[in-house]
């Protein structure tokens, strides 16, 4: 397994990136929708970059996996949905049923312009989001991220790695690290 290091200097980069991207798109949603738990953080950053309301949704199926009720106030003609990574694509496809109607059954007629924003892509999923900055072969390549808010206690910021830089780590050092998740 390959491990990324994922800091939060990348981070913050990157979502001046996503704000670029999405600036230049002109596309101007009406609300920033951030996904717990990753796309919380760029989500907030996102909606103070661009004065917008920000709404977070719990929309998980894998980390503790649950589903909160959210559908856009009639007002919400244009919804922005945040996320850290578009892994599998499936949460991004399920907040688009759960907005829009499901893709099977007749759709809802709605009027609500959904685009998805991610900081990074598995370009060997089926789902391409409106906009995101890294994108990896996360599958083949057997990669895992570690977000800085998802493991700071472990990063190398934060541990006494010798000789190991910020980006990746190999399993060895990361087994060895002196801080351990409580």
């Amino acid at each position: 397994m390959k491990y990324i290091w994922y800091s939060w200097k990348d981070m913050m980069l990157d979502v001046n990136a996503l704000v670029r991207q999405l600036v230049l798109s002109d596309y101007k949603p009406a609300v920033i929708v951030g996904i717990a738990r990753g796309g919380l953080t760029p989500g907030v950053m996102i909606s103070h970059w661009l004065n917008l309301p920000f709404k977070p949704i719990h929309a998980s199926l894998r980390d503790f996996p649950h589903w909160e009720t959210y559908l856009p106030k009639p007002t919400d003609d244009k919804v922005l949905v945040v996320d850290d990574i578009c892994d599998s694509g499936e949460t991004f496809l399920k907040m688009t049923d759960h907005i829009n109607g499901p893709r099977e059954k007749s759709p809802m007629i709605s009027n609500t312009e959904v685009r998805f924003a991610t900081l990074w892509w598995n370009n060997e999923c089926d789902f391409k989001p409106h906009y995101w900055v890294r994108d990896c072969a996360k599958d083949s390549g057997k990669i895992w991220i570690h977000f800085p808010w998802e493991a700071w206690w472990s990063s190398p910021l934060h541990n006494n790695f010798e000789n190991v830089s910020e980006g990746e780590i190999n399993e060895e050092n990361f087994r060895h690290s002196n801080i351990r998740r409580p």
